[in-house]
């Protein structure tokens, strides 16, 4: 971590660098630009240098060849220097590089040099060169004379792979690993729940998940790109995943809870400790150990605990947890990372982290009553640990600045982590840039690093939840975004942002995007809506919740039965032939958005097409935003069906009926397509023999793709037996 002094010692640095420039730092001109953008570019005399003109490598001292991307490692190596030649050179004696990941670049005369003070920079210059010439070459100009000096401003800069509900294939991950050292992240978080196939507790491991070799061999191919892998497995709560298994029965806080484990019993740590051991072997050589320790929320409650609870509180518990497992951690050679927010709960200053309506007066009163309370165990705060303060809004809060100040002030290391998807919904999210307290989107990570650089924290995380389960592809463009303000946060604009990152991800230039893609969003609310009593899935939490968890969600408590629901509560009615039109008024507003969807669908699947055309990379991202479309736009089809149906004319009836029926099997046909195109990236179902893993997560309600559609399934059931009925 970086002391108060290195980070002030940073900030200088940024300044000399734009002093002795003799000129603040320079844009590149179109169509050149770099992801992250770097921290100074001045622009100089001389001829530039054209794709294809590069042909050697020079290793200055023996220096080793560092991995590159497709242009670059077509080089091959000389000792001559001169034009077509790129020249790599190490020198610790830089003065305005303050760290090992930064480099100077100079491209003149058909020719670049790239000097660094580590192998990380030269690594990083080598992939600001490679997106240079990567424009020369799709826009037919020469890279322009320039010196470019760059180091990043947060030394630790992560996002977050978690595969609890579902698994990417290997291949995917090997090329997600080059796509972010692309854009300078160095560090992945990978969380495994059971997606690791542990060895010393091989009933924890799922059928299909990952082996310790073939981890161990990411985490080597990483760091040959200056990526760590970080391994995280869940302790205390988030536990389901374990304690779903009988055999473990006996650790559980709660006999018919599977959500924590006994903090007390020493069992517990004879399970996790088993499985830290299995993550560390998978993860060879890497700092860090994330041990989880988020939202436990039912510990303090068995015999074992209640006394301990009772008398010093739940917090006691929770640091009694958090210190075995730090010196497991120390003892093994790894830094622990814990999630934060169960000290800050009990300490009652939680709510003033994260909460846009606590004003600050009152967060200033929540710290002034919470402060003592923690100072007191403050003893009992391992030193060895990072605390992870984690925020998915704007971060600006009272409170969570305080919470920042006070790890600081303790002597407790500190990182922030920031959410790439806040909703974890499908590719088509709302992003409310217009609105100060925006919950999800660029802003939000923009807003939380750029705080985490003022307050002098220098490490970032980037989560990417699983627990609706969207695509992959559907987290890069925070990833991305991530990566572009932890190395350089008072860097582009949203909207410039958003302009690098179309042209680097695909090369394209798409003024109107925020516009198109909010007629995708759109469709993708109504979508979420189509068929519930209440509206919208997204704006109404409660619906949400009540239809898409299974009843057996939580097991019932000793000596309860279980009480049976009928989801189907929760979905529209059909028309009714002997009130024809009241349905149809009833949910005019609904019907009204479907005739805008269709209106709008050819222009949007045209542009699709058009865009997948047009793109010279990631041409992936458009079939799969093709087939998510596609999907969703089946609702609007199904509810104007139905419209036809609720008249009194019989003839439209039934034409209205045979359309209901053509629409529902247009869908199964997209979800098919839809399926087909997930399967290119990730697995869609689990083994036969997988032991499911059932609790409030969306995605965890069933072992395929299904839980994204489980109210079309609900609906068609209704709508089926509807149409018997009314023949």
């Amino acid at each position: 971590m970086k002391t108060n002094f290195q980070n002030l010692a940073l900030a200088f640095v940024v300044l000399f660098v734009n002093l002795s420039s003799g000129q603040a730092t320079e844009k590149l001109p179109s169509p050149f630009m770099i992801i992250p953008q770097p921290q100074n570019v001045v622009l100089i005399k001389g001829s530039g240098l054209e794709y294809g003109r590069l042909m050697h490598m020079v290793l200055r001292n023996g220096i080793k060849r560092p991995v590159t991307g497709n242009i670059l490692s077509q080089l091959t190596l000389t000792e001559s220097e001169g034009k077509g030649t790129l020249t790599l050179t190490l020198d610790t004696a830089i003065k305005n590089i303050p760290s090992d990941e930064g480099y100077i670049l100079t491209i003149s005369d058909e020719k670049a040099e790239i000097t660094a003070k580590g192998e990380a920079g030269l690594f990083y210059g080598c992939q600001s060169l490679e997106q240079l010439l990567e424009d020369s070459r799709d826009y037919h100009k020469p890279v322009p004379s320039c010196k470019i000096t760059d180091f990043p401003a947060l030394s630790y800069r992560a996002v977050h792979f978690d595969v609890k509900h579902h698994l990417d294939h290997m291949n995917y991950y090997y090329e997600s690993i080059d796509r972010l050292a692309r854009y300078k992240i160095n560090a992945v978080v990978f969380e495994y729940e059971d997606k690791l196939r542990y060895r010393r507790q091989p009933l924890v491991g799922a059928p299909q998940s990952i082996s310790i070799e073939e981890m161990a061999a990411l985490t080597r191919y990483a760091r040959e790109r200056h990526i760590e892998i970080t391994p995280l497995v869940q302790g205390l709560g988030h536990a389901t995943f374990i304690l779903k298994h009988q055999e473990y029965a006996g650790l559980r806080e709660l006999g018919w809870n599977t959500w924590a484990f006994c903090p007390l019993h020493e069992g517990t740590y004879q399970v996790l400790f088993d499985l830290y051991r299995d993550a560390i072997d998978a993860t060879p050589g890497s700092k860090y150990l994330h041990i989880g320790g988020d939202e436990i929320g039912n510990i303090g409650l068995c015999p074992r605990c209640k006394p301990m609870a009772d008398k010093e509180g739940m917090l006691s518990l929770s640091l009694y947890w958090l210190k075995r497992v730090c010196d497991f951690a120390r003892e093994n050679g790894r830094i622990p990372v814990f999630w934060d927010d169960m000290p800050l709960k009990e300490g009652g200053v939680y709510e003033s982290t994260w909460s846009d309506e606590v004003t600050s007066d009152e967060a200033d009163n929540a710290w002034k009553e919470g402060t003592p309370k923690l100072d007191k165990l403050l003893a009992d705060f391992p030193k060895n640990c990072v605390y992870m303060r984690w925020n998915y809004t704007m971060a600006r809060q009272p409170g969570n600045i305080q919470a920042l100040d006070w790890y600081q002030s303790r002597g407790l290391q500190a990182m922030i982590a920031t959410a790439t998807n806040g909703e974890g919904g499908m590719l088509f999210q709302q992003e409310e840039r217009d609105k100060g307290n925006a919950s999800t989107g660029i802003s939000t990570i923009k807003s939380f690093i750029k705080l985490a650089a003022d307050r002098q924290i220098s490490g970032m995380l980037c989560t990417a939840w699983d627990d609706k389960s969207p695509h992959m592809e559907n987290y890069w463009r925070g990833f991305i975004a991530s990566a572009e303000y932890s190395w350089s946060p008072d860097s582009r604009t949203l909207e410039e942002y958003d302009k690098a990152w179309l042209k680097r991800e695909f090369g394209l230039a798409m003024p109107d995007y925020l516009t198109f893609f909010d007629m995708l969003r759109n469709g993708s609310k109504l979508w979420y809506e189509a068929y519930y009593k209440t509206g919208s899935r997204l704006d109404d939490e409660g619906a949400l919740q009540s239809l898409m968890r299974v009843e057996h969600w939580l097991p019932a408590l000793e000596g309860q039965e279980k009480v049976s629901f009928d989801y189907t509560s929760k979905l529209i009615e059909l028309p009714d032939p002997a009130n024809p039109g009241v349905w149809s008024n009833k949910y005019k507003s609904r019907l009204d958005k479907a005739a805008i969807e269709i209106k709008n669908h050819s222009a949007i699947i045209e542009r699709l097409a058009k865009l997948y055309a047009e793109s010279s990379r990631n041409r992936y991202y458009w079939t799969l935003s093709s087939a998510l479309y596609n999907l969703q736009y089946t609702a609007p089809k199904i509810l104007l069906a139905l419209k036809e149906c609720d008249t009194p004319d019989t003839n439209r009836q039934k034409a209205g009926i045979e359309n209901v029926k053509k629409a529902i099997s247009e869908f199964r046909q997209t979800w098919m397509d839809l399926e087909s195109v997930y399967e290119q990236t990730r697995f869609v179902s689990y083994p036969a023999s997988y032991i499911p893993d059932r609790y409030f997560h969306l995605a965890s309600q069933t072992e395929d793709l299904t839980w994204m559609i489980q109210p079309e399934i609900l609906f068609f059931g209704t709508v089926e037996k509807w149409i018997q009925s009314n023949p």
